[in-house]
This record gives structure tokens, C-alpha cells and sequence, in this order.
């Protein structure tokens, strides 16, 4: 038999919650102009880093017309040049005394004119290798695949999902919990996790994000913890939750095996007087426990020593032996 000294313990509120695994980044990606699909690059679960490109449209239009463009603007330098050249050749000589003012004033006009074309043009040549660049849809940050909706051939438009990119390495555990929790909730709250169904050990979570908003349908306000070994997870798996929260009161508690529980309804422990090396049966209440601990509200007091292990066959009056913490029976 095992003993075990009844002490006062601060009394730990534990609750049990249900979950989803999150990833922080999750987006269904689309183009930004309509168009054919030219190329397909990815398919369902392929890992992809950011700035990859994920689909490709038919772009042999916009490429011709950024080409027009160029040669336009290379042009409008080209005459702009000019202007410039005949307005220091203008003024160079004299106006007023060789050349007319009203031509050098001219040929100012001309060189203003030609350099809002090689702004218009410049800014014209911009859009268009922008409306180029966007017939390629890339990647906006690492992730995986986990859907794919179009296929070569295929008129997109914007708006359109045609990937959903999930991170797979920003992964967060997203609990409701009953708004009556958040007064308990600070810097000694812990949290544990398991994933749903398995039989997986509890794990310990960082408490990362406690929104302090509650739903106005459910009660429930999220809260949000982080894991340093996320590799047997995937976002949108189930997981159990296990919060521990303490209440800043203390109760008189024992270890579980120590209660014995009757079909009457009655529960009891076993206690030791160390003076006559006697046992006796003590009739408790109990609160409600948590972890193997239960709490008693009435029928001991701190400092008695109960009875942990080997209580099953014991008779009032029986005297023990104790050796080592161990109580064994002696024929009385």
C-alpha cells in the first residue's frame, strides 16, 4: 500500500475543447485579366515557393502590341532629340539678331510637345508590359496545391479560383472556447494538444492569439496556439484541446485512487494514524477534480495521511506497518 500526505493545492480549472488546425496563409488564387490558358504549371499537392508560376494565359496579342509600343517610343526619343538639337541651334546663334524670336519659340513648343509624346508613350509602354505580366499567375507565397481548377485551353475570367494555395508550414490550432473561461485565462494557462481520434501523447501549445471578441451565436470567443513541431499535422485536421486554467483558490485535494465510491452514493477515504499504526475509513465530498486529483470539500483535513494504493481490502481497525511510504497489513 502507498500513502500520501493531504495538502491544500490551488485548484486548476480543466477544460476540454474541440478544434481545427489553421493555416495562417490560405488563398484561392485567380487571374487579374481574362484570357485562354496557355500552360499549366502545377498540379493537385505540388509544393511551390513564392514568386512561381502557377498558370500561364495565351499573351501573343499583348506581346505584339508592347512591341508596337517600343518602336513608338524609340521614335518619340529619336524626335525629341531633334527638338532639342534645333532649339540650342536656334538659340545658339541669337534670337532676335539671326533668327527670328517667333521661330525659337516655335521650336521650344515642338520640344515640349515631343517630350509629353515620350511621357504618354513611356507611361502607354508600362501598362502594357504590366497587362503582359499579368497573364502569369505566380505564386504569392510558399505553399502547397490542394486544388486546381482549370485546365489548358480553358477561357478564365477574373475572380475565377483557379488554385487554392495553402501554407503548409504556418499552421495554427483554433479553439472556441466558452466565453465564462476568458476571466480565468493569463500568463499560466496552458495548453495541450492532441490530434482527434489517435493515439498520440498530449503535447504542449504556446497560447499565441486569445481574440477578445466573442460570438454572439455560439458564446464563444477563439483562441489560437502555436506548435513548435508541426509535421504530424495538416490544416483542417481535428484536434483535441486540454486548457488548463488556474483559479487562484486552493482546496484540500488527493490523489484519485484514494476515493472509494459506493453503490449508495457514498464516497470515501482511507486514512492512516501513525500514533496506533491503524487504519480508518473517512466519509468525504468531493468537488469536481482535475488531471488524477480530486478535490475534498468535507470530511478531512490537511495533513492526514491517505491511503493511495492497496485501499480495496481494508477493514476499520486494521493495523499496518509502514515501511518506506509503503503500508502493509499485519494480522490483527
Amino acid at each position: 500500500m502507498v500513502t500520501e500526505t493531504a495538502t491544500p493545492t490551488e485548484i486548476i480549472e480543466l477544460v476540454s475543447l474541440d478544434g481545427t488546425v489553421s493555416s495562417l496563409h490560405t488563398a484561392e488564387l485567380s487571374v487579374e485579366i481574362a484570357g485562354m490558358v496557355d500552360a499549366v504549371q502545377v498540379e493537385t499537392g505540388d509544393r511551390v515557393t513564392a514568386g512561381m508560376p502557377l498558370f500561364e494565359l495565351d499573351d501573343d496579342l499583348e506581346r505584339l502590341s508592347v512591341t508596337s509600343l517600343e518602336a513608338e517610343r524609340r521614335e518619340a526619343v529619336a524626335a525629341r532629340e531633334e527638338a532639342a538639337r534645333r532649339l540650342e541651334e536656334a538659340r545658339s546663334v541669337g534670337a532676335g539678331r539671326n533668327i527670328p524670336e517667333t521661330e525659337v519659340q516655335a521650336r521650344t513648343s515642338a520640344l515640349l510637345q515631343s517630350e509629353a509624346r515620350v511621357a504618354r508613350l513611356t507611361a502607354n509602354l508600362k501598362s502594357g508590359r504590366a497587362r503582359l505580366d499579368r497573364h502569369r499567375l505566380v505564386a504569392p507565397f510558399d505553399g502547397v496545391v490542394t486544388e486546381r481548377n482549370a485546365e489548358r485551353g480553358e477561357w478564365v475570367a477574373p475572380g475565377e479560383g483557379l488554385v487554392q494555395l495553402v501554407d503548409r508550414d504556418a499552421l495554427r490550432l483554433d479553439y472556441p472556447v466558452p466565453q465564462r473561461y476568458y476571466p480565468l485565462l493569463g500568463e499560466n494557462a496552458v495548453l495541450d494538444y492532441r490530434v482527434d481520434g489517435s493515439s498520440m501523447d498530449w503535447r504542449s501549445a504556446q497560447i499565441a492569439t486569445v481574440v477578445p471578441v466573442t460570438d454572439s451565436t455560439s458564446r464563444t470567443f477563439l483562441l489560437r496556439g502555436q506548435v513548435t513541431d508541426a509535421t504530424t499535422l495538416l490544416a483542417g485536421m481535428a484536434v483535441e484541446g486540454r486548457l488548463r486554467l488556474p483559479t487562484g483558490r486552493e482546496g484540500l485535494t488527493v490523489a484519485r485512487d484514494a476515493v472509494q465510491r459506493y453503490p449508495d452514493g457514498r464516497t470515501t477515504v482511507w486514512v492512516l494514524d501513525d500514533a496506533e499504526q491503524t487504519v480508518a475509513e473517512r466519509k468525504v465530498e468531493l468537488a469536481e477534480g482535475f488531471d488524477d486529483r480530486v478535490v475534498l470539500t468535507k470530511g478531512l483535513e490537511a495533513g492526514a495521511q491517505v491511503i493511495v494504493r492497496g485501499n480495496e481490502s481494508l477493514e476499520a481497525g486494521m493495523q499496518v506497518r509502514v515501511d518506506d511510504g509503503n503500508a502493509e497489513e499485519e494480522a490483527d
